[in-house]
């Protein structure tokens, strides 16, 4: 079933211990191969995965708390279990075509590059990592260890994504002026006013506290971080920013090459080291690579005053129509506008004015770019048995990866960003730079290239 050859590495990294990347022994996938999956992090999205691909083979699963992986494990008992991935990658090696994560955030990065480094495929939920130092080192791992990346950012391989753009490439709004995006995230859930780390409790027996910590530093366990609620913390996530707007900054960069940003400013409630603001209201500068004329982008996110953050005064918008409360991109042109009232293009876009509309819709533009057959997850599986790289590998998506993060450095130093891509800081404020590389990992965590 599996095509490679595989050398344990003991719970040390591969390429510390000069482990031979395994893709160099490994025979093509042929077209009717079913590739063999391992699942880290299957409580959530990791479950999700597994239900929605049985036409592969899974191999194993892996995860830190028994108790929120029980469903997968009730419903796959025959499916060998482990709680520390490096142990899986030993125990099961060749029988391992690629990995999938779907893990909090500040694990992202050292599950992936044991993958890669070890020759397996992956397959990774967003936010790519938890810093922008990550990302890179990512993007370059992938390329070194000659391996298929996926980013988990599902709208990429919807129809209504490349509707948006083939709409936009008519000009029918014109030029690009402004883009708003707005999400209700972070949850009700993720927010708290802890400002050191929250009360010891007991641990249960059913987590292993010291493997969800993985890289960060140490604490005591406490209910509030997991499984649920990390993403309020700022040692394990990213917030509403890393979450949704990672979907969203797909879809601009998808249909407007915005690129990297040159300058960012950010307005928000709290001002703290261990948890998120509540709201944000993030402002964005870009040069698109597909329009001469620079672009705005506004990020409005979270809860304010006990009301949903949302835009007010758009160009265009219906009267006495509402805004969608789950999330919502609106993208404001030159002589109209398009609206998508989610944080992907899962449907038909809205044109305004409505006389725009009715002109254009007579007029729709050919379907000329390639569609992707049976969703994000068949793209990389077909992408592995045709020797090729997936619409979202990480090659593609790093640096829409880093956009998103760096309106945290916005938002954590409290300046203005003026951000050189080239050296990866922010001009004139080094505060951003322990944001940039994160902290020192824990000892038994350290990865690089």
């Amino acid at each position: 079933m599996n095509r490679r050859t595989f050398l344990g590495s003991s719970l040390a990294s591969a390429a510390a211990l000069s482990i031979p990347n395994i893709r160099t022994m490994a025979a093509p996938i042929a077209a009717n191969d079913r590739i063999s999956m391992a699942y880290i992090g299957i409580g959530g999205h990791g479950y999700n995965a597994v239900r929605s691909n049985l036409k592969e083979h899974t191999c194993g699963f892996c995860d830190v708390d028994e108790r929120y992986a029980a469903k997968a494990y009730r419903k796959f008992p025959e499916i060998p279990r482990f709680r520390d991935f490096r142990k899986m990658f030993d125990a099961l090696g060749s029988k391992i075509d690629a990995v999938s994560i779907a893990t909090p955030d500040h694990s992202h990065f050292p599950i992936a590059m044991e993958a890669m480094q070890r020759g397996y495929d992956v397959y990774l939920e967003k936010p790519m990592a938890h810093t922008i130092s990550q990302i890179r080192t990512l993007r370059q791992a992938a390329q070194k260890y000659d391996v298929k990346t996926q980013l988990g950012i599902q709208g990429r391989s919807m129809e209504g994504t490349r509707l948006l753009r083939e709409w936009l490439d008519t000009g029918v709004i014109g030029k690009v002026v402004d883009i708003h995006f707005w999400t209700d995230r972070h949850k009700d859930r993720d927010f708290h006013t802890f400002e050191s780390d929250a009360p010891a409790q007991l641990e249960p027996g059913t987590l292993n506290w010291d493997l969800f910590l993985g890289p960060t530093r140490e604490r005591a366990y406490n209910k509030i971080y997991t499984p649920l609620s990390w993403r309020g913390w700022w040692d394990f996530g990213n917030g509403g920013l890393g979450d949704i707007g990672t979907h969203m900054w797909d879809v601009a960069e998808y249909t407007l090459g915005i690129g990297l940003p040159k300058t960012i400013t950010a307005i928000h409630d709290r001002d703290s080291e261990v948890g998120m603001p509540r709201w944000m209201d993030i402002d964005y500068t870009f040069d698109s690579k597909v329009q001469s004329s620079p672009i705005a982008l506004h990020w409005h996110s979270g809860v304010k005053d006990g009301e949903q953050n949302l835009p007010t005064d758009l160009p265009y918008w219906p009267e006495g129509m509402e805004k969608s409360k789950v999330a919502g991109m609106y993208f404001v042109g030159e002589r109209g506008a398009i609206y998508v009232p989610f944080m992907r293009v899962d449907s038909s876009p809205y044109v305004f004015p409505k006389k725009l509309w009715n002109d254009f819709k007579g007029n729709l533009p050919e379907k000329k770019l390639k569609r992707i057959k049976g969703g994000h997850y068949a793209e990389f599986f077909n992408a592995l048995r045709e020797n090729r790289q997936p619409n979202a590998c990480f090659d593609k998506t790093a640096e829409l990866s880093e956009s998103v993060l760096v309106g945290n450095l916005a938002v954590r130093t409290g300046k203005t960003i003026q951000w050189d891509a080239e050296n990866a800081r922010a001009i004139g404020v080094p505060e951003a730079d322990q944001y940039v590389q994160g902290p020192t990992p824990r000892e038994g965590w350290v990865y690089s290239l």
